[in-house]
């Protein structure tokens, strides 16, 4: 591919660059086409990348380093005769003490424990009591202080599973080829334990949680997406299931308790799950109703199994905040192209749509609709689509006037473009026909199985706003562009024939030869939209798919009179909500203004509270128009809140801003301690090393001895020809002189 590349890049450069310059003298020609030709051959060396090695004879006296794994996972008793991981790896040291005291007369043989550090061992201790392994610290640890030193090789034995968090996380093969490339010297590996933990009892836990939004609206259905491991779980039942947080009566600072969420129509709050395998990670989806504002703690959990020692790893918990005014809407329509597209909306935190499907055609009538989905402060809003009347109204049913009565209450109303709805779909005899802001007749019905060209634009139509609907809420998609934002929409296929029925309706958008295509009024307490076109997704398709989300968010949030909704001056925000113990956490946070604009230069104080009551501050710095924090101090599990206040030129900026987040209480070094040969492996690979079965490593010394240790060390110190300042710099200055020349020649 370099080869290719270099050879196109000539070929390039030798056909264009020679023509450009021909009008110019012989030797100006030579000049610019040689400046080019260089620095085209400074990037072909920064390609090839090309290195010396050099080879230095290092004479010091010679050192092999043990490493002796000493976390808690080595207390695993996977062993024969159910010895501990710790011990067998002290018993192999023990058998073998002959050989390693044998290296004693040509190097020195260090011993070193390890978990999250490096220390001596002066005696080989079967105790393993380190927090959690960390590899590769380790690894980049004993690559510091052996830089000095003469070191022959090191010799890791372990478990092989990196279990860090935070900053001690270091990725064990990245230390290791840093290792490898500055010491020259092979990490040998030496795997104690099993990688199969299923036999050693049932133990059911939550390994991964992940809700969709963190942030929601009430009454909003909220996913939960769930990884649950059961091992040793073979022929039983278990229920997995969701726990809110009853903050009732809890001051804020204070954690509430967790109950269980009753099973409903719109959640699905528990699943039981049965398998006949002994081993088996599989993923379920649990839902949720967020009924009241606040923020709230959600676990989700395995019930423990009666026979289950370890239970610490069955509950997994997170953050959610529920704000007020979030928007349940109902959608009825035929399947169609807007349908799918308009139930994007989900994708919002702040509105739900919940889709009705009516069948097409003759079988229309053949569609139920509950009437529950008309009962009194279910919906804020009604969409309907391609529906006739009578589907509303079949069997006895009186769902139209039942709707009419949400409507009378508050709740909005649009019916979208269609070929059986407005008079053609009968309107013009139901309670909707004094509600609906466009004029019908009953002499426009028409049968299922007709159509109405009369009634619609049979042409393409650009969709613009009118006079009235440049400055109104509903049309707005560009501050200062509004009218050429809607003017760069594509086309749609044709609309409703819409007129308004009196002079209290306004239209809002217009085809470009004024036929109404967006038509609003006010009912009483509610509102009612009249909307011409069918084919809005085609604005989301060719590239429009933020000012599709935006048209259709203002259309709901007015109907639902939510359109000023605001948030508060002083915010904070932490993302993800939940973490591992020792994970940093980067606390976010800002002010407004009462027109929603970002104060940029406004002044901070943030402070945690940790579980444990203490307060710690965290310097804010500066990022954008906003700020953030660093956290560290997260070792000890449960909740930390944040808060957070803003002053601006001297003046508080309203209320603190307070959020919190959850540091689990799971064991990251014990809930899986199950043994990672396969990273063992590659440490070795690509440091040089051998990988030796624990049975195999008296053999593996004494070929280690026979060998023999040289009395002198060959090292390798590569020094890259490509990768540093002075190709830089002699690029910038080939291409700057070049430039100059031609801005001379007036070719720039």
């Amino acid at each position: 591919m370099v080869v290719v590349t270099i050879i196109v890049m000539l070929g390039v450069l030798l056909w264009t660059y020679p023509r450009r310059v021909r009008h110019l003298s012989p030797g100006w020609r030579r000049i610019l086409i040689g400046l080019r030709l260089v620095s085209a051959l400074i990037l072909i060396v920064a390609m090839l990348r090309p290195s010396i090695q050099i080879s230095e004879m290092d004479h010091q006296s010679s050192r092999l380093t043990v490493l002796l794994d000493q976390s808690r996972s080595m207390s695993t008793p996977d062993g024969a005769g159910d010895l501990t991981r710790r011990e067998v790896l002290v018993q192999l040291v023990e058998e073998n003490g002959e050989t390693l005291e044998a290296f004693r007369d040509e190097v020195d043989v260090q011993f070193l424990d390890f978990a999250t550090e490096l220390l001596p061992s002066s005696s080989l201790s079967p105790t393993a009591d380190g927090e959690y392994t960390a590899i590769g610290q380790t690894i980049d640890g004993l690559r510091e202080n052996s830089s000095q030193d003469r070191l022959i090789g090191a010799i890791l034995m372990s478990d092989g599973a990196q279990r860090a968090g935070g900053e001690a996380d270091v990725d064990p093969l990245a230390a290791a080829r840093r290792f490898a490339e500055q010491l020259g010297v092979p990490i040998h590996t030496v795997t104690v334990g099993t990688s199969d933990v299923s036999g050693s009892g049932i133990d059911l836990a939550i390994e991964d949680m992940q809700l969709d939004q963190s942030v929601t609206f009430e009454r909003k259905t909220v996913p939960v997406h769930l990884q649950v491991k059961l091992n040793g779980a073979s022929g039983k039942e278990v229920r997995v299931r969701l726990l809110i947080e009853d903050r009732t009566g809890v001051a804020d600072g204070e954690s509430g308790e967790f109950r269980e969420i009753p099973l409903s129509v719109d959640a699905t709050p528990f699943r039981d799950l049965k398998t006949d395998k002994n081993s088996l990670t599989i993923p379920v989806e649990l839902s949720f109703v967020a009924e009241r504002a606040g923020e709230y703690k959600i676990a989700a959990e395995v019930v423990p199994d009666p026979g289950e020692v370890k239970v610490n790893n069955n509950r997994r918990e997170t953050l959610i905040t529920v704000r007020k005014g979030g928007l349940k809407v109902a959608y009825f329509d035929v399947p169609r192209p807007e349908q799918k597209f308009l139930r994007r909306l989900n994708d919002t935190a702040k509105i739900q749509v919940d889709t009705q499907v009516v069948l097409s055609g003759r079988f229309a009538q053949e569609t139920n609709i509950d009437p529950d989905l008309f009962s009194p402060g279910k919906y804020d809003v009604f969409i309907i689509g391609d529906v006739p009347a009578s589907v509303f109204q079949k069997d006895g049913n009186k769902l139209l006037r039942e709707l009419a009565l949400r409507v009378n209450e508050g709740a909005g109303l649009i019916m979208i473009g269609g070929l059986h709805n407005f008079g053609a779909g009968g309107y013009a005899d139901t309670p909707l026909a004094t509600l609906l802001p466009v004029k019908m007749s009953p002499d426009e019905k028409i049968r299922i199985d007709q159509e109405n060209p009369d009634g619609h634009l049979q042409r393409e139509v650009k969709f613009l706003p009118t006079e009235a609907g440049e400055d109104h809420y509903l049309m707005r998609l560009s501050g200062s562009q509004n009218d050429s934002a809607w003017r760069r929409l594509p086309l749609l296929g044709g609309a409703n024939r819409l007129e308004r029925k009196s002079g209290a309706v306004e239209v809002l958008a217009e085809t470009e030869t004024g036929d109404p295509l967006l038509l609003a009024t006010d009912t009483g307490r509610a509102r009612v939209l009249a909307l011409g076109v069918d084919e809005t997704w085609k604005w989301h398709l060719r590239g429009f798919q933020a000012e599709h989300q935006r048209f259709w968010q203002q259309l709901i949030l007015w109907l639902a009179h939510k359109e000023f909704d605001s948030d508060q001056p002083v915010w904070v925000r932490v993302e993800p909500r939940s973490y591992a113990p020792h994970m940093p956490v980067v606390i976010e946070f800002g002010a407004q203004n009462e027109s929603g604009e970002a104060i940029p230069d406004a002044e901070y104080e943030v402070e945690v509270l940790m579980p444990s009551g203490e307060t710690l501050k965290v310097t804010p710095q500066r990022f954008g128009d906003h700020g953030i924090g660093e956290f560290l101090e997260t070792g000890a599990p449960g909740d930390y809140w944040v808060r957070v206040s803003a002053k601006h030129n001297g003046a508080s900026l309203g209320l603190l801003a307070s959020t919190r987040f959850v540091v689990d209480s799971r064991d990251i070094e014990m809930d899986n301690p199950a043994a990672d040969p396969g990273l063992m492996s590659e440490i070795a690979s690509v440091s040089g090393g051998s990988v030796v079965p624990p049975e195999n490593f008296g053999e593996f010394l004494t070929r280690l001895l026979d060998e023999g240790i040289p009395p002198e060390l060959k090292r390798y110190r590569t020094i890259n020809l490509w990768d540093g300042w002075p190709p830089l710099i002699l690029f910038v200055v080939l291409m700057s002189t070049e430039w100059v020349l031609r801005k001379k020649q007036g070719l720039v």
